[in-house]
């Protein structure tokens, strides 16, 4: 497939330097587990401080950093319950609200690799008066969108001078489940929630199949990206390995749908001037290609307050509204 095989611009990191990458951006806002399911929470109308500790089961103090860190980023907003009150009351942004596709997208996934039955989660079409199931197409062809048959077209300035790499350390055991909420999305996060995880597929759509190269491209410590790979592996989302080269299953290409949207999120909102420095394109074609998710009935593109729900389950001891 063009953009995936031969010479390939993109797929090799000059010495020296990084990729100044859309997704990475997006996922140094929301890179983690907790931060991706207090959003979520957020499409389901939590507001206050209890709201989502309550509905995650999250300690306070990692609650407290993360919607600081959201606030800063501009994707909630606080205000005060009441004149002079310590407590907050939290909102989506516009900048917030536009990141519903990535979590349509990660849940549609959930329901359809690691979900046995019925999905836990309804989702109802106000524009249609359907119930659907989202579906994250080309918005220039309609087809699925996936790495192949696409080429990255890289622009200058694409490449940047290396900084360290950063540390990050999960507080829960790989594959663990984390959140009160049976709910695709967790599971989901639960293979790939972090940043590294992301950023090793990331590296493989690029065509960075071998342990090396995964390394020399993400500066990553061996004993983490070791540690990732067998996460991936174990989820079913990449095989092989060894001595040669992984390769991503069937599941693990669909993945590339969500990271697809959370880079046209961040060439929305993080990109100055939107200078967008990476594209895909249709391979045979050169058309430029955008992302967008879909309505399964009407085919429509959805938004967040477009969309209600019903949940197949109960939070014991919190409570639960539509958003």
């Amino acid at each position: 497939m063009d953009g995936m095989e031969g010479a390939r611009p993109d797929k090799e990191v000059p010495v020296g330097s990084e990729r100044d990458c859309a997704m990475a951006k997006a996922l140094s806002v929301i890179g983690d587990t907790w931060t991706f399911l207090v959003v979520r929470e957020a499409f389901f109308a939590a507001r206050r401080f209890g709201d989502f500790q309550e509905r995650l089961g999250i300690s306070r103090t990692t609650l407290s950093a993360t919607l600081d860190k959201l606030v800063e980023a501009g994707v909630f907003a606080a205000r005060d319950l009441e004149p002079g009150s310590r407590w907050k009351a939290y909102s989506l942004t516009p900048k917030g609200i536009d990141l519903f596709p990535v979590f349509l997208s990660l849940l549609a996934f959930g329901d359809r690799w690691l979900q046995k039955g019925v999905p836990p989660l309804a989702l109802f079409h106000l524009d249609c008066r359907s119930w659907f199931a989202p579906r994250t197409l080309w918005a220039e062809t309609g087809q699925p969108v996936r790495a192949a048959g696409i080429r990255f077209r890289i622009a200058a300035g694409y490449w940047r001078p290396a900084e360290p790499a950063t540390r990050s350390r999960r507080p829960w055991r790989d594959g663990q489940v984390v959140g009160r909420r049976p709910c695709s999305v967790e599971r989901t996060l639960s293979i790939v929630g972090d940043r590294w995880s992301f950023l090793i597929l990331r590296e493989m759509f690029h065509g960075n199949t071998r342990f090396d190269e995964i390394h020399r491209n993400l500066g990553i410590a061996t004993n983490i990206l070791s540690d990732r790979l067998k996460t991936l592996a174990a989820g079913g989302l990449i095989e092989g390995g060894g001595r040669g080269a992984y390769a991503l299953t069937s599941e693990g290409e669909e993945l590339f749908g969500p990271l697809a949207l959370m880079k046209a999120w961040a060439d929305r909102w993080l990109i100055p001037e939107r200078k967008q420095n990476l594209s895909f394109e249709d391979a045979r074609t050169g058309q430029p290609l955008t992302p967008q998710v879909v309505c399964s009935c009407c085919g429509r593109p959805v938004s967040a307050r477009r969309v209600r729900y019903v949940t197949g389950y109960s939070l014991e001891g919190a409570s639960d509204k539509p958003a």
